[in-house]
């Protein structure tokens, strides 16, 4: 399974709610890719995939951090 769907999946697992932002389709081989990821790098600083922006700002790479993370969090927050 690819990682990305791999962290969709634990995400919605979780019930944590997300959203889906595409770039550059296709492959890991920058000349044979469609797009761009100058965006992913604006938004996150990296060209790497998956990533996850929290609401804080913080953003974490990789899909081992990520679905680390999905695993220690405490989804919904409690007031």
């Amino acid at each position: 399974m690819h990682p990305c769907r791999r962290v969709q999946e634990a995400l919605r697992a979780q019930g944590i709610e997300y959203e889906k932002v595409i770039a550059a389709h296709g492959h890991p081989i920058p000349f044979l890719r469609k797009g761009s990821r100058d965006d992913l790098r604006a938004a996150t600083g990296d060209t790497k995939l998956p990533a996850l922006k929290l609401a804080d700002g913080t953003v974490i790479t990789h899909s081992k951090a990520i679905l680390s993370w999905v695993a220690d969090s405490s989804w919904p927050p409690t007031p």
